[in-house]
């Protein structure tokens, strides 16, 4: 992002010199190169089968919310872009000439043209903006730091794998008089003893961050100072990023303080703000500043523990929130995008108060890679850390991530703790645990529903919930789409319609049918409520596909599809999670193939694992005029020269097949046989 000016002399210099020699020096050095689209010569989305990564990215573009999945396959030394496979608003798979346009209006908007460069700069000399004289009452929201778990919480955490634990719950205050209280039924998390953090300084003593003078140029115009008023009195300012329209993306501790009096009482942003000069009171604020806050929004397990000064590392995972605005922001119109499960280096960006004894009301950026630790462990427990200067007023600020063939820049996490004297700081890390919440923030809207109150979608009755102790019910979602995609299922009580919370189901792989208990969407929903007996479910998928309903009743160990919905169907040429032959010795599954033509047919037809949606082989066969085979799983995959390790397949009639199939579930401790046929349709 920066490339630091690391002249010998100046690691000397200290004070109020050091800071004027860099302050002068930046300017030189801020302008950055526009977003340019990458190297796309190799695109093909029949090549993101064989994809060597992907990654998600969630932005909201020209007002709208987008969110994708880009595959990169290997070449060499370098990665190519081969697929963008848009989720969101509408599920789609984006040609060549598609992408092109797509990622011109992703990464070009807001940067700056060489002309508009010149422009700002000559600007610089004269800043236009309002000035802004901050009151002496604002203090700097204070550094938090690193506390080290006692013996037992070291010990829980390590036999805790991260997958199950407890995701981010959301936890809001709204402006208008209503507060969402957080549920008695969320256990308050209780601090561990206190300790001093063990982190090994990087380049102790050394003030590695630079101001940035160019804050009117994407993406800096997005990067926010905050300052807020607590019910108990006390102002205090902090970093946010602005992420769309409405929404800025800041730390929990920023919004949420249980000593100070809970959620913060008023607030006010000013994206942009740039020093107006070293060592006094006075900013510029070129778009002005907007309080007329709608609602903030955090975690549940923040709100239970906030106020401290110290915190294990494994509580920063909570530590995130959202403000968002009545009316929008209007000085730019693409805003930066979030990217999660980056793994590289970052630049941290955001507002401290005070640089080398100086007090600072501008934007300060540090480059910084990951520390040791954070690579080995902290990743795991949603935690990134990096060799990064901090202080108080950077609480919020963005870690921001530049990819290196595009100079696209985005937001893979936020700065939640450090430490200005050993050069480390670190905060949640946007990633597949948390994307839902942060998505769901990041497309909020003035009058839009969330989705915890949609009751649009797939409607699905007849879904047992967990209070019934003699049974499970399990939820199958088939993507029969090019991309992954995901699942959003909100419950509803059945016998009086109040919808209770919504969960979203991790990433679906493209032709993967993966499935669910009613207990894991349950425990991770993002509320939580008392449990009717039967729920009414509303499924919003971002694919095409399929769904079922499925019952295990535990008295008589017997599986029942009771796939009961509004959109009602039987596949002819698809059959999902059919038993492989590993459970033959409780739940063995028979495939029926109908030729219902005139003729003979040798029809062929794919196995897939339903996991994964990778394809493990090919049963062909041969049907005489309307007849019909009645096969074992066992000889399909012995045909197929499958040796099974998925417990569920997907078949698919693939070529020369007219009629249809039937799935035929074999319960053998009840002597019973099921059809396991009957599924809904599924459409975003």
């Amino acid at each position: 992002m920066y490339a630091k000016y690391r002249d010998d002399a100046r690691l000397r210099v200290s004070g109020p010199l050091f800071l004027a020699l860099i302050f002068t020096s930046h300017a030189a050095f801020a302008q950055g190169a526009a977003p340019h689209l990458p190297d796309m010569s190799s695109y093909n989305c029949a090549s993101a089968a064989n994809a060597a990564s992907t990654r998600h990215i969630g932005q909201v573009i020209r007002g709208q919310y987008h969110e994708w999945f880009e595959s990169f396959v290997q070449s060499g030394d370098q990665q190519r872009l081969v697929c963008i496979g848009i989720v969101r608003p509408n599920t789609q798979q984006l040609s060549a000439d598609e992408a092109k346009a797509f990622l011109t209006s992703s990464l070009a908007v807001g940067a700056l043209t060489p002309e508009a460069a010149a422009n700002l700069k000559r600007a610089l000399a004269a800043p236009a903006g309002e000035e802004s004289v901050e009151p002496d009452n604002v203090q700097a929201e204070p550094l938090k730091s690193l506390r080290e778990p006692t013996a037992t919480t070291q010990s829980l955490r390590q036999s805790t794998a991260p997958d199950t634990e407890q995701p981010p719950i959301p936890a809001a205050k709204n402006f208008d008089g209503s507060e969402n209280v957080v549920p008695s039924s969320v256990t308050k998390i209780a601090p561990a003893a206190s300790a001093t953090s063990s982190a090994a300084p990087a380049t102790a003593g050394i003030e590695d961050r630079v101001p940035n003078l160019d804050t009117q140029s994407y993406p800096w115009n997005t990067l926010a100072y905050f300052t807020s008023t607590y019910p108990a009195g006390g102002s205090f300012r902090c970093s946010a990023t602005l992420v769309s329209p409405y929404v800025a993306l800041t730390a929990g501790h920023c919004v949420h303080n249980n000593t100070r009096g809970g959620y913060i009482a008023s607030g006010r942003l000013a994206p942009g703000q740039r020093q107006a000069a070293l060592g006094d009171g006075r900013a510029i604020q070129p778009y002005g500043t907007k309080s007329d806050i709608a609602s903030v929004q955090t975690t549940a397990q923040w709100t239970q523990i906030s106020g401290n000064d110290s915190y294990p590392i494994t509580d920063y995972r909570y530590d995130y929130a959202a403000i968002e605005f009545r009316t929008p922001f209007t000085h730019t119109s693409t805003f930066m995008p979030v990217l999660y499960g980056s793994t590289g280096s970052v630049t941290s960006a955001g507002y401290p108060a005070v640089v080398s004894s100086l007090g600072a009301y501008g934007q300060w950026v540090d480059d910084a890679p990951e520390s040791s630790r954070s690579a080995s462990s902290y990743r795991y427990q949603h935690i990134r850390e990096f060799a990064a200067d901090a202080s108080g007023g950077n609480s919020g600020g963005a870690f921001i991530y530049t990819d290196a063939s595009t100079g696209q820049s985005y937001l893979v996490g936020s700065l939640s703790y450090g430490n200005d004297l050993n050069d480390s700081a670190g905060g949640p890390w946007y990633d597949s645990w948390n994307q839902a919440l942060i998505s769901s923030w990041v497309s909020w809207v003035p009058g839009k529903e969330s989705i915890a109150s949609s009751s649009s979608g797939l409607r699905v009755a007849s879904v047992f919930s967990e209070t019934q102790a003699e049974m499970m019910s399990y939820l199958r979602f088939y993507n029969a789409g090019g991309m992954p995609g995901t699942v959003d299922v909100t419950l509803a009580d059945y016998a009086t319609g109040a919808l209770l919370g919504t969960w979203r189901s991790p990433a679906l792989a493209a032709g993967s049918s993966q499935q669910f208990s009613i207990r894991e969407i349950e425990d991770n929903a993002n509320a939580t409520f008392a449990k009717p007996l039967i729920y009414s479910l509303s499924v919003r998928p971002t694919f095409a596909g399929s769904f079922q309903n499925v019952l295990w009743r535990k008295i008589d160990n017997t599986l029942t599809n009771l796939s009961t919905c509004d959109t009602q169907e039987r596949s002819t040429n698809t059959l999902i999670n059919v038993h492989s032959s590993l459970m033959d010795g409780g739940y063995p599954s028979g495939v029926v193939l109908h030729n219902t033509s005139a003729g003979t047919a040798s029809p062929t037809f794919g196995i897939f694992d339903a996991q994964t949606g990778t394809r493990l082989g090919t049963y062909r066969a041969t049907l005489a005029a309307n007849s019909q085979q009645i096969l074992t799983v066992g000889a399909m995959e012995n045909a197929a020269g499958i040796i099974p390790s998925a417990y569920h397949y997907i078949i698919k009639a693939e070529s020369g097949f007219t009629g249809y199939m039937q799935h035929l579930l074999n319960n053998k401790a009840a002597r019973l046989i099921t059809d396991m046929t009957e599924t809904c349709t599924l459409a975003p």
